[in-house]
């Protein structure tokens, strides 16, 4: 008689057998026996989905998915795939990305109304995991503390450096020297241009973009006030720490004197009310063609990567200039990160990897290669590198130059760039003027300050709603009578809440400079 462990273990062997018979039965013909310990190995990876801003390159990706995969999957057991949303109707899109809860990688700043998303627990508190990340803690050297929102991290937010170049006017120097015109430095003499370029290209509208109103508010009153919330209040400089309206200020008032004059005289698209929020695309296109000769709504930065490449390949015997509204005219300080003046890299709420998510955002943060492939893409399909070490585009097509992953620029981590002609200049001096008088302006009186807004959503969600209905057609020029329509759209913003607002900022700007003389 067989021992009883036997008969176990032949009656284990028939089962397995019948097993591996039925299994083969089910395979197609010629098909691979699969390998369980792959199969479980493949089961541990899983795939993240992230949402970023920009054009998908047309080509490249196969291989930046490639090299991505071999280190996510290597160091951190994942994959990631990302979805491109194009710039123009932004914050509609990842409004309704963030209420599908389809991705778990979300980006945002005061451009998509984050903070407002982040109050209503839409994105996941990163606080508690930042544990797993030290390299990433480190890294950031307190900076995370200062964006945090009811003491809860939302977002990991880009890193700035000093430095200059920020919102301002691309326009063609050789057209202004052709024409005779004054050196553009000031917001008349960028009329000058505007006016001259209108002339001479009837065709096409100079400003397309119905974002030009805060530009103009930069030009006029940038060196008077501190924005405070962005669209909202603002600070005298000489009373950071009292809020008022910024419709309320007689600057703004300057500012719609100026928006009715250029739109009532053709300077001004007649139909951009109609135009999407970001039209920055669509000038592109028309100064690519020689169609139009100035880009009035655009970040520097996004100008010397996504522009000038382009366009001096297209035109090379163009000279292009550089208006940059901010610098000096707003008050420079040392950078500091604040949730109205930066993006941020956000995890959902619903996301079931939250710690996977933010421990790929660290690598990408500390990591030299990550950084590179997600912020550049590949060498040589996306970029190229000269002999210097400096980053490139020269012979890559437009359409393979691939964004960052919006949200991570971090100046601790960009390569040197080398910009063709003119635009090298123009980048070295605004970068190294910048740093001089962020250097000289030293620590920002609201550094360490973040509204809480939680008191006020609703009086907020109001104002929007009335921004939306009487601000935006007076800040594109649309009025008949300026000072009729402004008067009333101020009472409209009182009657949404806009005192009740204020007084909650002012509570906690009154809270937050006590704290800072030593009186909390």
């Amino acid at each position: 008689m067989k021992p009883a462990g036997w008969m176990r273990k032949t009656a284990l062997l028939t089962i397995i057998l019948t097993l591996f018979l039925s299994a083969c039965s089910e395979q197609a013909p010629n098909a691979a026996f699969t390998n369980e310990a792959e199969d479980e190995a493949a089961d541990d990876i899983i795939e993240l989905k992230g949402l970023t801003m920009g054009s998908e390159p047309a080509g490249g990706m196969e291989t930046f998915y490639k090299q991505l995969d071999a280190l996510t999957e290597r160091d951190l057991g994942l994959r990631i795939r990302f979805d491109f949303v194009p710039w123009g109707d932004e914050k509609n899109q990842i409004s309704r990305a963030i209420a599908a809860k389809e991705y778990d990688l979300y980006v945002g700043g005061a451009w998509s109304d984050y903070i407002t998303f982040a109050a209503k627990n839409a994105f996941a508190d990163l606080s508690p995991y930042l544990h797993a990340v030290p390299e990433l803690v480190e890294h950031y050297e307190g900076v995370l503390d200062e964006i945090l929102i009811n003491g809860k991290l939302y977002g990991i937010p880009q890193y700035f450096k000093p430095g200059g170049g920020s919102e301002g006017m691309l326009y063609r120097e050789d057209l202004r020297k052709q024409w005779g015109l004054p050196e553009i430095v000031n917001l008349a003499t960028a009329e000058q241009y505007i006016y001259k370029a209108k002339e001479v290209y009837p065709d096409a509208p100079m400003i397309n973009d119905k974002r030009f109103a805060d530009n103009l508010w930069t030009l006029i009153a940038g060196s008077k006030y501190h924005t405070l919330v962005k669209g909202y209040a603002v600070a005298a400089v000489d009373e950071p720490y009292m809020a008022v309206s910024m419709y309320d200020t007689p600057e703004y008032r300057q500012v719609l004197e100026y928006a009715n004059k250029w739109f009532k005289d053709g300077v001004v698209d007649p139909n951009i009310l109609a135009a999407q929020g970001n039209s920055t695309s669509e000038t592109l296109e028309l100064m690519k063609r020689d169609k139009k000769p100035i880009e009035f709504n655009n970040h520097f930065g996004a100008v010397s990567i996504g522009y000038i490449s382009v366009l001096k390949e297209t035109h090379p015997d163009f000279e292009y200039g550089w208006f940059d509204y901010y610098l000096h005219n707003v008050p420079s300080y040392m950078p500091y990160h604040s949730l109205d003046r930066t993006s941020v890299i956000s995890v959902g709420a619903h996301s079931k990897h939250v710690e996977k998510a933010l421990r790929l955002i660290a690598k990408a943060h500390t990591d030299q290669t990550y950084y590179n492939l997600l912020q550049y893409g590949v060498e040589g399909e996306h970029y190229k590198i000269d002999s210097e070490n400096r980053i490139y585009y020269e012979g890559i097509p437009a359409e393979n130059r691939k964004p960052g992953w919006t949200g991570l620029n971090d100046d601790t981590m960009n390569m040197r760039a080398k910009h063709p002609g003119e635009w090298q200049e123009i980048h070295d001096r605004l970068q190294a003027e910048g740093k001089r008088l962020a250097q000289s302006g030293g620590e920002s009186p609201y550094r360490g300050f973040v509204f809480d807004n939680a008191a006020v959503t609703e009086e907020l969600a109001n104002l929007e709603k009335v921004r939306s209905r009487y601000i935006q057609p007076l800040a594109v020029g649309i009025a008949d009578d300026i000072d009729t329509e402004w008067n009333n759209a101020r009472a409209q913003l009182r009657g949404a809440g806009m005192d009740t607002f204020l007084h909650e900022l002012q509570q906690q700007l009154d809270a937050f400079a006590e704290s800072r003389s030593g009186g909390g």
